[in-house]
């Protein structure tokens, strides 16, 4: 990942402590985060409204997205990657361990739908056992 700084420079936001902790966080964790795990990681050292509103903030801009959770909690992944910026992916739940994955080489094929609907957001969700949880 670019420098944090960098990254918020590249979409116009505001370049805070806890900003640049929250995408290193992301960066370093490889999957998506559940707003429990953001708090729990702060050390009660960021409030809680704080941390909703970076997240909102980060979604509106396009720096996160949300992704699906086994459990419909809101987990978010970072939406930039060195390469390019993958806009539609697909997203892997692991059964075991209950994250969930952004699977950014596998594209969401385009699909038409009956004439009248317009398809704004459309998503792929496979479930299985991630790499970590197989070697348990």
């Amino acid at each position: 990942m670019i420098r944090p700084e960098d990254l918020l420079n590249q979409y116009n936001l505001r370049k805070t402590a806890f900003r640049i902790e929250l995408l290193t966080y992301f960066d370093k964790t490889k999957h998506a985060l559940t707003v429990s795990e953001i708090i729990a990681r702060s050390d009660g050292k960021t409030d809680k409204a704080t941390i909703y509103r970076t997240l909102m903030t980060f979604e509106k801009s396009g720096l996160i997205h949300k992704v699906p959770d086994p459990n419909n909690n809101a987990r978010y992944a970072l939406e930039y990657t060195e390469n390019s910026e993958v806009k539609n992916h697909a997203h892997f739940i692991c059964h075991s361990c209950k994250k969930t994955f952004c699977m950014n080489d596998l594209s969401v094929p385009s699909i038409e739908c009956k004439e009248g609907f317009v398809v704004k957001v459309s998503n792929l969700t496979l479930e299985g056992v991630c790499p970590e949880c197989i070697k348990k």
